[in-house]
């Protein structure tokens, strides 16, 4: 794990500023950090077979104050513990590893077309009474093909960052709420084992 700690770090250099402790590259290392101290801590992960979020066992249940704890009860209540410690794993496994291949085949792709409208030059010369010539009309064809244009190379870039932002506070959080879970697996095992922290 050292090696991918390393690569982070590596990425996350920079040598004129620090970068943010919200950056995307901390909540990573934060996350993988959590799965492997639960990997650490839960030994015998077959324990968590039959228990989940928020039963009478749970010692994190609404009396305690804390927030991220509350906010895993709400979030994957009912949730299976082993299916939980699993489903850690295979994202922390995607994180690291991910080959770059679709995880769902029922992907659709939106094929954005060219949107007709009327030609606002030929409606202006048939309605015309003076007589235009064919120069003069053939002129009009070239200007207006009847095809809207494309958005400027601008407004293309804008909605590229746009797009990115969104997926970037989306995986943010999503992390976030992962890491969480990671750390509720944990608390969880070591309370049910009779050894807390």
């Amino acid at each position: 794990m050292e090696s991918s700690r390393n690569c982070l770090r590596r990425i996350a250099r920079n040598d004129d500023t620090e970068f943010s402790h919200q950056s995307i590259i901390n909540v990573i290392e934060r996350f993988v950090k959590s799965v492997n101290t639960m990997d650490d801590t839960i030994l015998v992960p077959c324990r968590l077979m039959d228990m989940k979020v928020g039963d009478e066992q749970d010692p994190a249940g609404p009396k305690q104050n804390s927030m991220s704890k509350h906010d895993i009860n709400n979030t994957l209540n009912s949730a299976d513990l082993l299916d939980l410690y699993n489903m850690l794993h295979s994202i922390k496994a995607d994180l690291l590893w991910f080959k770059g291949e679709e995880s769902t085949k029922d992907t659709h792709l939106t094929v954005k077309g060219h949107v007709r409208r009327p030609s606002t030059v030929s409606v202006a010369s048939t309605n015309s009474t003076s007589s235009i010539s064919d120069t003069e009309s053939d002129a009009g064809v070239e200007n207006d093909s009847g095809i809207e244009e494309s958005p400027l190379v601008s407004d293309r870039t804008q909605q590229v960052a746009h797009n990115f932002r969104c997926h970037l506070y989306g995986l943010t959080k999503s992390l976030k709420q992962l890491t969480g879970a990671a750390q509720y697996l944990t608390d969880r095992y070591q309370h049910d084992i009779g050894n807390p922290i």
